[in-house]
């Protein structure tokens, strides 16, 4: 058995321990108070939203400001951040077919409709494909940069400005962009952040600085981790108050009055996603690590990034030619476009089983469970939730119209059922990179070659 997925938790060492030992001899696992509270969590904020906000301008590195709400996950975060940007009933969320489940139960949970946006070669959102899609009920759109991948961020904040401008001359309210970044930590993109005026020069920014809100997991299988755990990023301070009291108990927490510990203005109701300190105090260690996670990902992608290529089989498209940006947590490649859509099922079932008996993590990416919408069965059979929302909702009786079973998206199902991603472990010694090279060729010898695929 080759590396697994869990990049984060495989750097766990004593810093961590001693992180956690810290809190608890303290007696202060609640982020607000305790015998003696160190405000990991707090720490953590700030040190996240530092690392978010370095910003390469013209090759010079400018820090921006970056609000930041921890919680204590990645789905708590999505929740959070939907409520704050007052997503409803009549609602429409835009989000990609390519997704993990708890994207479409956020939405679901909101009481809004999810409708489905095609993609592009990047396995993110297609920007032509979402033009046609925005209507005048669309309220968000969800980028979910999947598998350490980059989306056309700055074509998609183009599109949305241009929408917007639109709207705000029909005194029509905004549509807002939600990041989705759980499994793009550490990535970045070019463009120009911001889904109305345009207040930033160009550059390149990290994912989930792009949009109005952006979301991150720090669950087992991500670049770090926590155990569970999550973030709620923005560059708008009022906003920023309005997801920070939602995640606690739907008030802005008074620091400094004990009498009157809640602030007088309710944003809504509260989620209680709080972040614990025990969280808190790996996460600010983790986040230490996280460049050299990253980089030895990377060192591992681009290795087998050459052995594909070198194969003749084409690789995922980078959003970006020259720097993409991505972390390379999956390298994603393609079999040949002249194979016939059943018999491409098969192979690549036949491929993803034979690697993974060799100990590789892969998927196959049609096969790839509750990440795309076919494969959701609430989402195709519409399941409601106990008071019948969304789909019971008349606020919501133009749902309708949306099917969710597959050939909804059909560049996104051609892709699917021509790609194979294979993860990139953090930590590989030498001499298993090699007969990791030397299982994929066998493989891909094998199937490629011998059946003349």
């Amino acid at each position: 058995m080759y590396p697994h997925e869990y990049p984060g938790v495989l750097w766990y060492d004593q810093e961590e321990l001693d992180a956690v030992a810290k809190v608890i001899k303290n007696k202060s696992p609640f982020r607000y108070y305790g015998v003696k509270c160190e405000k990991e969590v707090l720490q953590f904020e700030k040190e996240f939203g530092k690392y978010l906000g370095k910003t390469n301008i013209n090759n010079e590195f400018q820090q921006n400001e970056i609000y930041v709400t921890a919680v204590n996950s990645g789905t708590g975060a999505l929740e959070i951040a939907l409520d704050a940007l007052g997503v409803g009933s009549g609602d429409e969320v835009i989000v990609p077919g390519f997704m993990w489940i708890s994207s479409i139960s956020a939405i679901i949970r909101a009481s809004a409709i999810p409708v489905l946006v095609d993609s592009d070669q990047t396995l993110g959102i297609d920007p032509n494909d979402l033009k046609e899609k925005i209507s005048e009920r669309t309220k968000v759109i969800m980028v979910i940069p999947m598998l350490g991948g980059v989306s056309k961020i700055g074509e998609i904040m183009e599109v949305v400005r241009k929408v917007n401008n639109s709207r705000l001359h029909n005194n029509l309210t905004k549509i807002f962009v939600l990041e989705d970044c759980a499994q793009s930590l550490g990535a970045h993109a070019f463009g120009i952040p911001g889904s109305s005026k345009i207040n930033l020069p160009e550059g390149s920014y990290k994912l989930g600085t792009f949009g109005d809100i952006g979301t991150f997991s720090l669950q087992i299988n991500k670049d770090i981790t926590s155990g569970e755990g999550g973030m709620v990023v923005t560059r708008d301070g009022e906003l920023h108050k309005k997801i920070d009291a939602l995640h606690n108990a739907g008030y802005i927490k008074k620091e400094k009055n004990n009498i009157n510990w809640y602030g007088d203005i309710p944003y809504g109701w509260g989620h209680g996603r709080r972040m614990s300190e025990l969280q808190g105090a790996v996460a600010r260690v983790q986040l230490n690590k996280l460049d050299n996670i990253l980089d030895n990902i990377r060192k591992n992608y681009i290795y087998f990034e050459k052995i594909i290529n070198d194969f003749g089989l084409k690789i995922r498209k980078k959003a970006y030619k020259y720097d993409s940006g991505d972390t390379g947590y999956y390298l994603c490649f393609h079999l040949p476009d002249h194979i016939d859509d059943e018999i491409a099922i098969s192979l690549g079932r036949k491929i993803a089983k034979d690697l993974k008996l060799k100990g590789f993590n892969v998927w196959f990416l049609h096969d790839f469970e509750v990440h795309i919408y076919y494969n959701i069965e609430p989402l195709v059979k519409k399941y409601p939730l106990n008071d019948g929302s969304p789909w019971g909702d008349p606020r919501n009786a133009f749902h309708v119209q949306y099917d969710y079973d597959r050939g909804a998206l059909p560049n996104l199902d051609h892709l699917l059922i021509r790609t194979i991603g294979i993860n990139m472990p953090s930590k590989m010694s030498d001499d298993i990179r090699v007969k990791m090279k030397s299982d994929l060729l066998n493989t891909l010898n094998y199937f490629f070659k011998s059946n003349s695929y």
